[in-house]
């Protein structure tokens, strides 16, 4: 009898880790579904629906090989060229590029946080206006609003702030940082399976601030990670004109995807493109 409750035991223990830890994705933001893979549809929460209290301690990230050209997504943070993105979109590209029009526009610096899932680029002959960035980290319960190239198509995501956790990467290189988790809400347009692509992106809150860049996402629970807005001040991104910008700004849940599609139109959020060897 002792033997059985014991076998049942570590069985309950065992399921518990794995769906905690599994199911998390980072190699996917960065890169579309190949076409044909079936996707299954979006796990959301409903606005009338409470906010689960389940946030995992810590988050394991496996950073594979980098093994073919892929996309992701970056903003732009001043008004000569520089864009900020996700270390795992530009890490163990041969040249990465930014894309307009269809066309590809380089990235002549690209300057990796070495303790973080964060990257800055610079491109020369190429400006557009900048977001304010907030360092104020989001509290459970705010609504943000995640725009980029999610399968490498632009959509965009409302999602809702339930706490923060510890994500650990490992593989190719290897972090521990403070992120932020939050619960999918909204996707825009409909679209099921992964965010691949969006990863780099930014995450605005309701003034129009950025308050983080997507990271992670578990596609499975619904759930997405960003940086914590404090690595905006130890790369050095914030300034007063940085933090003024766009506070007259409104996003809502009504405009949210319209305002993105000026984004990306204006060049304010571009397609990133990695292409390897």
């Amino acid at each position: 009898m002792k033997r059985g409750f014991e076998f049942i035991l570590y069985a309950v223990i065992i399921v518990f880790f794995l769906v905690r830890y599994t199911s998390v994705d980072t190699a996917a933001p960065r890169r579309p579904l190949p076409k044909g893979v079936p996707t299954g549809p979006a796990v959301l929460l409903p606005d009338r629906a409470r906010l689960p209290r389940d946030v995992s301690s810590t988050v394991i990230v496996e950073v594979g090989r980098t093994d073919q050209n892929s996309v992701g997504t970056a903003f732009s943070v001043d008004d000569s060229g520089t864009y900020v993105s996700a270390r795992h979109v530009v890490e163990g590209c041969s040249s990465v590029s930014l894309i307009r029009n269809q066309r590809r526009i380089a990235v002549t610096l690209i300057s990796k946080a070495t303790n973080r899932d964060f990257a800055v680029l610079k491109v020369d002959n190429l400006t557009a206006e900048p977001f304010a960035l907030s360092l104020q980290v989001p509290r459970r319960g705010n609504d943000g609003y995640m725009m980029g190239y999610p399968q490498g198509v632009p959509a965009d995501v409302r999602a809702t702030v339930i706490g923060s956790t510890v994500m650990r990467s490992k593989g190719r290189y290897n972090t521990r940082e403070r992120v932020v988790a939050w619960v999918e809400r909204e996707r825009r347009p409909r679209f099921g399976g992964s965010l691949g692509g969006i990863s780099g992106g930014p995450v605005l809150d309701d003034e129009g601030r950025i308050v983080g860049t997507v990271v992670a996402g578990a596609p499975r629970r619904g759930r997405v990670y960003t940086t914590n807005p404090t690595v905006f001040s130890e790369a050095g991104l914030v300034t007063p004109s940085t933090v003024e910008k766009g506070r007259n700004m409104r996003l809502t849940r009504k405009n949210f995807d319209q305002e993105a599609t000026r984004f990306r139109r204006e060049m304010r959020i571009a397609q990133v493109y990695c292409e390897v060897g």
